[in-house]
C-alpha cells in the first residue's frame, strides 16, 4: 500500500544568519536549526534590514479552529509574545518600539530563499526562541497574563522543544486553557450571606480543619475561634452584622468550607457555597485592614489553592502581606507585643505565627509562579522566633528561607552577571543547604525518605516532602534539559576541584527522582484516603512534565516502564482533580496528548531499535554465541504488557558509526543512511493502532460524563486528530535518522541554558 508523501514543513519568517550566508534552507529547529546542529555552530538570527535589532524566527502555521470560531480561541501560551533571541550580544530587554515587530511578525529578508509574500506573518507559532517570556492571551477579550520562568512554564516549554525535535506536536499550548480557572471566580453580583451549619456539622468541620490544616498553617487561636463561631451561630440575620465582625464571619465561612472539602477530599457544594460568600465580602475585608482581615485573607488563599486557583490565591496573599506590613507584625518586637482580645500565651505569639505563614506561602508560591517577591529577605522571620507547638510551621519556615534564596538564584539572574563557575558553585551551595535542612527533620518524617507516621499526620508530612522535591527540581532544572555529555563536560571544566561536583553532575537524576517521589506520594495519598486540599494539582503537573522530559531524553532507559506507569497514574490523578474543579476540558486534553505522544515516540524508538538489532545480527554472522547471548530475551510474539508499553532493549553490544556530534544517550543510534524514511514509516504503521488504543483509553476514565466535557466531543482537533499519532510521526518524519536524534539543546553551555530559562519580569540590570 502506497504511503502518502511526507507533509511539507511550514515556511520560515526568518532564516538564521549561518543558513542565510550559505544560501541554504533553514528549518528553524529550536533552539538550533538542523544545519547549525550538524556543524555545531552558534545559531543566531538577525534582520539585515534592521541591524542591531534582535530577530525572531518562528513557524508560520494557521491556528486550528475550535468549533468553527477562530475569533475567541486561546490556543497558545505563546500567542502574541514578545520574544528575544538568545544572542549574547542582544540587549537584555526589548524596548517598547521593538515589541510590535515580534507580535506582528517580521518582514522576510531579500536573501531568504522562499518567498513569503502569500503568508501571514502574525499567525500562531507553537515554539518561540528563547524562553524569555510568554503571554497567555485570549483573543476577543482583554484577558492577558505574563508567564514567567517558573519550573512548570520553563520545563513545559522545554518539553515542547523536545517534542518538536521528535516531529511531535507541542502540547504546552493546551495549558493556556487553564488560565480562566486559575485566575477567575464566577460569582453573582448580589451578596450571599448563608447561615452556618447545624451544631454537630459545624463542630465536625471545625474539628477536621483544626486537625488537618491548622498544624501546618496556624493563623488563629482555636479557643478564640470556637467562641467567635458560637457567637455568630446565634445571629439570625448577617445583613445587620456590625462591620467589625465581618472579618470573623469570613473566617468562619472559610473554615466551614475547608473542613467540608477536607472531609470529602474533593470540592464540595458546601465548600463552594461558603467560598462564594467569603469572596463576595473581600471588599468589606480590605476596608477593615487589621489582624482579623489578614487571617481571613490567608484562609482565602488556602481555599483557592485547594481548588487549583493559584492565580487568585496569589492576589489574596499579596493583599494579606500588604496589610500585615501596615500592622508591623513583620517586626518580631512589634508582632509579639501586638494587643489581642486575650492575653493567653498562644495569642501573644499569634502575630508572629501569622507573619510566618505569610512568609511560607509567599516563598512557596513565588518559586511556583516565578513572579517577584513581596517580602524582602530582611523581613523574613527566623525559625527561632516561633514558639508554636506544631513543628510543621517551623519546618515550612526553614524550607521557605532556602526556597527564597533559590528563587533569588534563578529568577534574579542577569545575563553576564555570573560566569559558569559561579552559577554552578551557587547551585551546589544551595543544594547543600537544602540537604542540611532536611537532615534536621526526624528520619520517619524526613523529605526524601519513606514516611512512617499516623494516617492523620501523613498528608502534612507528604506536603512538606512534595515542597522539598519541587524546590530540588527548580534548583537542578538546567541539568534536566541539558544534554548529559555536554553538562558533564562543563562540570569537569569549571568545577573539577569541587567535592560537590558529583551531585551537580547528576542534577538530571535528582530532578527525575524528585518527580518520581512526588508521583508516588500523590498515589499513596489517594490509596490511603488521606488526600488533602493543602496539595494543589500544580505539584503533580510539574512531576509529570519532568518525567516526560526524562522519557524523551532517555528512550532506552531500563526504568522506562516504571516511569511510564508513574506518568500515567500521576496524569490520571491530575485529570481527576481538574475535572472535579470544572477545569477547561481542553486543558485536560493536553495531559492526555502528552502521554500519548511519549508512548508513540517510545514505540517507534523500540521498533527502530529492534530493526537495528536484526540488521546487526544479520551482517555479523561470525558473532560468537556467548556474545549473542548477552542480549536481553525478546518475546517472539510481541503483545502489549500490563501497562501497554513495550520495553526497548539495550544495543550496547554492537558499534554503529557515528560521525555527528551527539549526546551519550544516543551514541549508538543507527546512521541516517541505514534507516530509510520509508522503512521507518512502515514500522510506525505496523504499531500505530495498538499504540493509539493502548495509550489513549486509560487517560479518559476520570472525565465527567457530560458530553461537553468529553475531549473528543470538542471541535478542537489540535491535540487529538482522528489518525494515529504514529501515523503522524510517519508522515512528518519519525526522528529515526541521525540528525533528528540530536538533543535540541546540543551545544548550549550552562550560561546559555540559564539565559533560556531567564525570568522576564525580574529586576533588570542597571
Amino acid at each position: 500500500m502506497d504511503r502518502p508523501p511526507a507533509a511539507k514543513r511550514p515556511r520560515l519568517s526568518m532564516a538564521c544568519n549561518i543558513c542565510r550566508q550559505r544560501k541554504v534552507k533553514c528549518d528553524a529547529e529550536y533552539p538550533k536549526c538542523r544545519n547549525c546542529r550538524i556543524r555545531n555552530q552558534i545559531c543566531v538570527t538577525t534582520d539585515p534590514q534592521r541591524p542591531g535589532v534582535p530577530g525572531v524566527r518562528e513557524w508560520l502555521e494557521i491556528p486550528e479552529k475550535i468549533n468553527g470560531n477562530t475569533g475567541t480561541q486561546c490556543d497558545g501560551l505563546q500567542r502574541e509574545t514578545a520574544c528575544r533571541h538568545n544572542d549574547q550580544n542582544s540587549p537584555p530587554n526589548t524596548s517598547p518600539q521593538h515589541q510590535p515587530q515580534s507580535q506582528e511578525g517580521q518582514q522576510p529578508s531579500p536573501s531568504v530563499e522562499d518567498n513569503l509574500s502569500d503568508e501571514k506573518l502574525n499567525e500562531f507559532s507553537p515554539v518561540h526562541q528563547p524562553f524569555d517570556t510568554s503571554l497567555n492571551v485570549e483573543r476577543g477579550t482583554n484577558r492577558m497574563k505574563v508567564l514567567g520562568g517558573s519550573s512548570s512554564q520553563c520545563l513545559a516549554k522545554s518539553l515542547d522543544v523536545y517534542f518538536q525535535a521528535a516531529r511531535l506536536k507541542p502540547v504546552s499550548a493546551s495549558f493556556g486553557h487553564g488560565m480562566r480557572h486559575a485566575e477567575e471566580l464566577d460569582m453573582p453580583l448580589t451578596l450571599s450571606l448563608p447561615g452556618l451549619p447545624g451544631r454537630d456539622c459545624r463542630d465536625r468541620y471545625a474539628r477536621i480543619y483544626l486537625a488537618r490544616i491548622h498544624p501546618t498553617y496556624p493563623v488563629f487561636s482555636p479557643h478564640a475561634f470556637r467562641e467567635s463561631m458560637e457567637q455568630l451561630a446565634t445571629v439570625a440575620d448577617y445583613k445587620h452584622l456590625p462591620r467589625d465582625n465581618v472579618p470573623i464571619l469570613v473566617l468562619v465561612y472559610l473554615v466551614m468550607g475547608l473542613g467540608s472539602d477536607e472531609e470529602a477530599q474533593s470540592v464540595t457544594e458546601v465548600g463552594e457555597k461558603y467560598l462564594q460568600a467569603a469572596a463576595g465580602l473581600v471588599a468589606h475585608l480590605v476596608a477593615i485592614p487589621y489582624l482579623p482581615t489578614v487571617q481571613a485573607l490567608l484562609l482565602l488563599t488556602l481555599m483557592y489553592r485547594g481548588r487549583n486557583q493559584e492565580g487568585l490565591a496569589w492576589q489574596t496573599l499579596g493583599m494579606a502581606i500588604r496589610i500585615a506590613y501596615t500592622l508591623g507584625i513583620h517586626r518580631p518586637q512589634t508582632g509579639s507585643a501586638l494587643p489581642t482580645s486575650h492575653n493567653s500565651h498562644d495569642e501573644r505569639h499569634l502575630p508572629s505565627q501569622i507573619w510566618a505563614v505569610c512568609c511560607c506561602l509567599e516563598r512557596m508560591m513565588q518559586l511556583g509562579c516565578g513572579r517577584p517577591s513581596s517580602i524582602s529577605s530582611e523581613h523574613f522571620n527566623p525559625v527561632g522566633s516561633l514558639t508554636c507547638q506544631s513543628p510543621y510551621l517551623q519546618w515550612n519556615l526553614g524550607l521557605a528561607e532556602y526556597t527564597g534564596n533559590i528563587s533569588e538564584h534563578i529568577y534574579n539572574y542577569h545575563p553576564g552577571s555570573r560566569n559558569v563557575r559561579q552559577i554552578l558553585l551557587d547551585t551546589a551551595r544551595l543544594d547543600r543547604l537544602l540537604l542540611s535542612w532536611a537532615n534536621v527533620i526526624p528520619p520517619e518524617l524526613r523529605p526524601g525518605n519513606d514516611i512512617f507516621c499516623p494516617d492523620e499526620e501523613y498528608h502534612m508530612a507528604a506536603y512538606l516532602s512534595i515542597q522539598f522535591h519541587e524546590t530540588l527540581i527548580a534548583l537542578h532544572r538546567a541539568a534536566l534539559i541539558a544534554p548529559t555529555a555536554n553538562f558533564d563536560a562543563e562540570i569537569e571544566k569549571h568545577c573539577a576541584d569541587e567535592p560537590s561536583k558529583f551531585r551537580i553532575r547528576n542534577g538530571e537524576s535528582i530532578c527525575v527522582n524528585s518527580a518520581r517521589a512526588i508521583a508516588k506520594l500523590s498515589i499513596e495519598l489517594s490509596e490511603r484516603g488521606t488526600a488533602s486540599r493543602l496539595i494543589p494539582v500544580g505539584s503533580l503537573l510539574l512531576a509529570c512534565i519532568v518525567l516526560a522530559i526524562y522519557l524523551m531524553k532517555n528512550p532506552k532507559s531500563r526504568l522506562q516502564t516504571m516511569d511510564l506507569e508513574l506518568l500515567k497514574l500521576c496524569l490520571e490523578n491530575c485529570r481527576q482533580q481538574l475535572a472535579r474543579c470544572n477545569s477547561d476540558p481542553r486543558f485536560m486534553e493536553g495531559l492526555a496528548a502528552m502521554y500519548d505522544q511519549i508512548v508513540a515516540h517510545h514505540r517507534v524508538a523500540s521498533a527502530s531499535a529492534e530493526r537495528g538489532h536484526t540488521l546487526a545480527t544479520m551482517y555479523q554472522p561470525d558473532q560468537s554465541a556467548q556474545k549473542a547471548s548477552t542480549w536481553p530475551p525478546r518475546n517472539s510474539n510481541p503483545q502489549p504488557t500490563a501497562s501497554n508499553i513495550s520495553v526497548p532493549h539495550n544495543h550496547s553490544n554492537y558499534t554503529i558509526p557515528n560521525n555527528f556530534l551527539t549526546p551519550a544517550t544516543y551514541d549508538d543510534a543507527p546512521p541516517m543512511n541505514n534507516m530509510g524514511h520509508a522503512s521507518c514509516s512502515e514500522e510506525a504503521h505496523a504499531v500505530s493502532r495498538s499504540a493509539e488504543n493502548a495509550a489513549r483509553a486509560p487517560l479518559f476514565d476520570y472525565l465527567p460524563a457530560t458530553g461537553k466535557d468529553q475531549p473528543h466531543s470538542q471541535g478542537d482537533t489540535g491535540l487529538h486528530d482522528t489518525g494515529s499519532l504514529i501515523d503522524q510521526l510517519a508522515s512528518t518524519g519519525d526522528g529515526s535518522n541521525e540528525v533528528d536524534r540530536l538533543f535540541p539543546f546540543e551545544g548550549y553551555n550552562v550560561e546559555d541554558l540559564w539565559n533560556w530559562m531567564l525570568y522576564f519580569d525580574g529586576p533588570q540590570p542597571a
